[in-house]
């Protein structure tokens, strides 16, 4: 198998954009497309399916998720927040807030590393780059005070590595809601349906102008992919066909 230098790769979003969302018609897709896919091996989420096209391109794949709510006792910590055990989360300062993630992160950020150096390429759904939430729970000049202050904390002081390429799904906000609608319970959240900042529609909003300010101010690296056509959400497979085709624009297969 041909050996391939190791790449990073981000998926991002606001909640609801379908981050951990991949329909049966993809995976059929790439049957048709001839990659080998059984349709038996239908996978849950839009980073399987990249992992899927990297390995059928003799690529050596792994995948993450962030906040690491099993793996990591940061993360587990993170979930107790989004809970509310620890108070309302948008009261608590982000500077505060933001501790548990980026400790996560960094920490997971190491085995990634270990991961590029044997020559594979990385998949994370979410990783320190969203962050974006904190920032934007904040307005004005003290936004751009606490932008400035978290990417510097992150990428130079704690030296958090930087991913190659992050991709920004983006999705009408109201899709978004009806689809965070839909989510079953999970674990962290004590079974409920949404953690508090799945609940707080407006915190999306302002989210998601956030995640516009860093694909504006960061060509290239950060990227937008436009989901919804006439308000609604695209094919999971035409999705993933943008994704892939942002890759290959960026030069990184």
């Amino acid at each position: 198998m041909k050996t391939h230098y190791g790449k990073f790769i981000v998926i991002e979003g606001t909640d609801g954009t379908g981050k951990s969302f991949q329909a049966s018609l993809l995976k059929n897709n790439l049957c048709e497309r001839g990659y080998g896919v059984q349709k038996k091996d239908l996978k849950n989420n839009q980073v399987s399916l990249l992992e899927d096209e990297f390995m059928q391109k003799g690529f050596k794949v792994e995948t993450d998720d962030y906040p690491r709510y099993e793996s990591s006792e940061w993360g587990k910590l993170v979930g107790r927040m989004l809970t509310g055990e620890f108070g309302e989360l948008m009261t608590i300062s982000p500077y505060l807030a933001v501790l548990p993630y980026m400790i996560d992160q960094y920490w997971g950020s190491q085995q990634i590393k270990k991961w590029l150096r044997s020559g594979r390429y990385v998949i994370s759904n979410r990783y320190f780059t969203s962050n974006v939430h904190q920032v934007a729970k904040l307005e004005g000049a003290t936004r751009d005070e606490y932008r400035d202050w978290i990417w510097r904390m992150g990428w130079k002081e704690m030296k958090i590595l930087k991913p190659d390429l992050v991709i920004v799904l983006k999705v009408e906000l109201e899709v978004c809601r009806q689809n965070v609608l839909k989510k079953t319970g999970r674990k962290y959240t004590g079974e409920e349906k949404m953690d508090q900042a799945e609940a707080d529609f407006d915190h999306q909003v302002k989210a998601a102008e956030e995640y516009q300010w860093m694909i504006d101010h960061n060509p290239g690296w950060w990227v937008g992919i436009e989901c919804c056509e006439n308000g609604k959400m695209i094919t999971p497979e035409r999705i993933s066909d943008l994704v892939w085709q942002k890759i290959k624009d960026q030069g990184l297969v």
